[in-house]
């Protein structure tokens, strides 16, 4: 009676979690022919090319900064230019920064400080000052974080779809490199499968280190005033695209290389950081995450333990079909995960994609699952989090309390300085 009830739990979890497996399989077949439709679109379509502005938040030189730099002057645009923002002078970035471009005719590039922020992330603070320098016949605004290094016609490939009256924004997403690393390794199998999501506008987001938007509808969205407690600028953007009725457009052309080295540890804290935000700002994604983590931990850890029962016990057949079973739910997911690689790899080349990645993302997605699984309950367990130097506290998704720096706040004055 007792092997009769725990049979049939484990076959409801079983059952769960393959189909599970299928509905994911499925959404990886949908990814693959999103990826190949939209680069075989990039073939056909004359981009449309408004004026542009790059809006660069920054804080601290991080390691390819340069590069980055760099690749915003050599857009394949006719008429754009660039803002960088800083918290003040003092960060070593704002004369790094001007030594880079000192010597650019073009694009028009302008430094702003924006001053230390008090009631929401530093991050937006630096966006709303840059915002403020805006020139009057921008007409679409651009997105990009510090350490991605966008490809030549990233800005282009973005702005294009926005001439679609239903797109409220366009974005990319970042995809992270092992960089010959484990825990590289493990940070791009965790990364990637988000970006699958991408391609389901009923599930996609924008990601504020590779997005567009048209100024008009920016400014009709009201979504600076949206900013002015907020910590995450990204989930404002998508909140208020979701909103206003309209669509957010993956380009997967605009997927960012990201090749930072990073630490195990380093790895958590910013995986946590990440699912905590997501929890805040958008708790049905979380939770319907979480429900998808468990499903598979459950049916898949409940088939193997059927499976070692059996082989305890001497039952050859019950133990076959468990491992079966067992096999069946790894091998779905690894599948989706074949398919999400070979997508990505019709986009990039090495080294920002490499076996390792590979490797973990298809083979790994047991362990990838369990380390999935374990974030997101430890990101239910507090809302603070720490960003770069700043500790913050996230009362809900347009309130946001500054709790203290782990060093002095860099002085200085909130003022804009240009430079042509």
């Amino acid at each position: 009676m007792v092997l009769t009830l725990a049979l049939a739990v484990v076959g409801v979890l079983w059952a769960l979690a393959t189909l599970q497996g299928l509905w994911s399989l499925t959404s990886g077949v949908r990814f693959y022919r999103y990826v190949r439709r939209e680069r075989e679109s990039l073939r056909t379509r004359r981009e449309a090319c408004p004026p542009a502005v790059i809006l660069l938040p920054c804080c601290g030189v991080d390691d390819r900064l340069a590069e980055t730099v760099a690749a915003l002057g050599s857009q394949n645009y006719p008429d754009y230019e660039i803002i960088f923002a800083f918290e003040s002078v003092e960060d070593p970035a704002y004369s790094a920064v001007g030594r880079w471009i000192s010597g650019w005719q073009k694009p028009r590039c302008r430094r702003v400080v924006a001053g230390r922020a008090n009631e929401r992330s530093q991050k937006i603070h630096n966006l709303l000052a840059a915002l403020s320098a805006v020139s009057a016949d921008r007409e679409v605004l651009a997105f990009l974080d510090s350490d991605a290094i966008p490809h030549s016609n990233w800005l282009r490939y973005l702005a294009g779809p926005l001439s679609d009256p239903t797109v409220g924004a366009t974005t990319g997403f970042r995809w992270y490199t092992s960089n010959g690393s484990m825990a590289g390794a493990i940070r791009s199998a965790w990364n990637a499968a988000s970006v699958t999501f991408l391609h389901d506008e009923k599930l996609n987001f924008c990601w504020g280190g590779s997005t567009a938007i048209r100024r008009e509808t920016f400014e009709r969205m009201r979504i600076a005033s949206r900013w002015q407690r907020a910590l995450s600028d990204d989930y404002q953007v998508t909140r208020a695209v979701r909103d206003a009725g309209l669509r957010i457009h993956f380009v997967p052309d605009c997927l960012i290389p990201c090749m930072d080295h990073t630490t195990l540890r380093s790895f958590l804290t910013f995986a946590r950081r990440q699912l905590v935000i997501t929890r805040v700002c958008a708790p049905v994604v979380w939770k319907a995450g979480l429900g998808l983590a468990c499903n598979f931990i459950l049916g898949a850890t409940a088939v193997a333990m059927l499976a070692l029962y059996a082989y305890v016990n001497d039952r050859t057949t019950l133990m076959i079909a468990a491992l079966s079973g067992w096999g069946l739910i790894l091998a779905l997911a690894g599948a989706k995960s074949l398919l999400r690689q070979v997508a990505v790899r019709t986009i990039l080349r090495p080294p920002f994609v490499s076996w390792r990645d590979f490797a973990w993302d298809v083979l790994g997605v047991g362990i990838v699952g369990v380390l999935h699984l374990a974030l997101l309950l430890s990101s239910s367990r507090s809302r603070r989090i720490r960003w770069r130097s700043t500790e913050y506290e996230m009362i809900s998704p347009d309130e946001t309390i500054v709790l203290g720096r782990t060093e002095p706040a860099p002085q200085g004055a909130e003022a804009v300085v240009g430079l042509t």
